[in-house]
C-alpha cells in the first residue's frame, strides 16, 4: 500500500500526531515523510516547543470558532427579538400621535363599547406635564361634547386614559369638565360654536352664607373671563380658581360649588338663554376610564426575563 503523504496532509495531521490520536500506520507514514522533508520537520519542532512551553498550538480547530460564533449570533438575535417584542407590546398601548385626526380615532375607539359612545371631532389640545388634554364634540350631534385625557409614553406617543362626555342644551356651547392631572384637580372649560355676540363667559358658583348648605342661604357668584376666539379650551387649577373666588367677594361663605356657565355680551349683560335649544336635545353622559398598565408591565417583565435566560444560555 502506498503510504507516501504530501506536506499538506502531514501538516494537517501533526496536531493529532502530537496528541497521539493517529494510528500506528499513520505515525509511520508521518515519520517517514519528515525524514526527507525539512519543512515539515521544522513545523513539528515548533509545535513541540510551543506545547512544552505551555502555549496554545498555532493550529486551532475551526469548528470550535464556528460554534462560538454561532452562539454569539444566537445571543444577539435573542436580545434583538426580546427588545422588539417588548417594544411592540408597549407600543400597542402608546400608539396615538398628537394629531387631531389620530386623537379623534383614539377617542372614538375608546368610547365605542360604552353607552356614551361618540364619533369624535377634536376641537382643541393642550399638554400639561406630559399629559395631553383634548376637547371634542360628536360629529353627528354637535351638542354632545367632552374632554379626553392622554398619557405620554417613552416613545413620544399617547395612550388615552379617560374621557368625560356631556350634552349641552345650548347652541353656543361653553361646557365645564372636571379632570385629574397627576392627582391634582382641574376644570377644563370647552367652548365652541360661539356667536359673535358673546364676549365673556362666566363660571357660576353657588356659595352658602351659613353652614348646612340650605337653599335659603345660597348666593350666586360669577367669575367672568374674556372670550378671544369662537372656539377655545381653558384649563384652571381648581384650588387657584376657588382662591380667586374667595378674594373677589367681601363677605364670608362656608361652601362654594361650581354650578354652570353663563354667557355675556359686550355690555356685560347675560344672554345665556338666547342660545338655549328649544327642542332640548339631550344625549348620553358618561365618564369612562382605562385600567392602569400593570398587566402590560408584567408581560414585558416576563418577556425580558425569558430573553435574559436564553441569552445567558447561549453565552455560557
Amino acid at each position: 500500500m502506498n503510504t507516501k503523504l504530501t506536506c499538506n496532509i502531514v501538516q494537517d495531521l501533526l496536531l493529532n500526531y502530537l496528541e497521539k490520536l493517529t494510528s500506528d500506520d499513520t505515525n509511520n507514514a508521518i515519520e517517514q515523510h519528515m525524514e526527507t522533508c525539512n519543512k515539515c520537520k521544522e513545523i513539528y519542532k515548533q509545535m513541540t516547543t510551543s506545547i512544552a512551553a505551555g502555549k496554545a498550538p498555532t493550529i486551532e480547530l475551526k469548528f470550535l470558532k464556528k460554534v462560538k460564533r454561532t452562539r454569539i449570533l444566537a445571543a444577539i438575535f435573542t436580545i434583538a427579538c426580546t427588545l422588539l417584542l417588548s417594544y411592540f407590546l408597549y407600543a400597542s398601548e402608546y400608539k396615538y400621535t398628537n394629531d387631531k385626526s389620530s386623537l379623534a380615532v383614539a377617542i372614538t375607539e375608546f368610547t365605542a363599547p360604552f353607552n356614551c359612545a361618540v364619533e369624535a371631532y377634536v376641537l382643541e389640545t393642550k399638554e400639561i406635564e406630559g399629559v395631553l388634554i383634548a376637547s371634542f364634540r360628536d360629529k353627528s350631534k354637535s351638542n354632545i361634547n367632552g374632554v379626553a385625557v392622554l398619557d405620554k409614553g417613552l416613545n413620544q406617543r399617547y395612550r388615552i386614559i379617560s374621557a368625560n362626555i356631556k350634552p349641552s342644551n345650548y347652541s353656543s356651547v361653553v361646557q365645564i369638565h372636571c379632570i385629574s392631572i397627576k392627582n391634582e384637580p382641574y376644570y377644563i372649560i370647552s367652548g365652541y360654536n360661539l356667536s359673535d355676540e358673546i364676549k365673556y363667559y362666566g363660571l357660576d358658583y353657588y356659595v352658602y352664607l351659613h353652614p348646612g348648605n340650605f337653599v335659603r342661604d345660597r348666593v350666586r357668584e360669577t367669575i367672568k373671563f374674556d372670550i378671544e376666539n369662537q372656539q377655545f379650551m381653558d384649563v384652571y387649577d381648581i384650588k387657584e380658581i376657588e382662591s380667586f373666588l374667595e378674594n373677589s367677594v367681601d363677605y364670608t361663605f362656608y361652601d362654594a360649588r361650581l354650578w354652570e356657565t353663563s354667557l355675556y355680551d359686550a355690555e356685560g349683560d347675560e344672554i345665556t338663554e338666547d342660545f338655549i335649544i328649544e327642542d332640548n336635545i339631550n344625549g348620553s353622559e358618561g365618564n369612562v376610564a382605562k385600567a392602569e398598565l400593570f398587566l402590560i408591565y408584567v408581560f414585558i417583565s416576563i418577556i425580558l426575563g425569558i430573553g435574559f435566560i436564553i441569552t445567558r444560555y447561549f453565552l455560557t
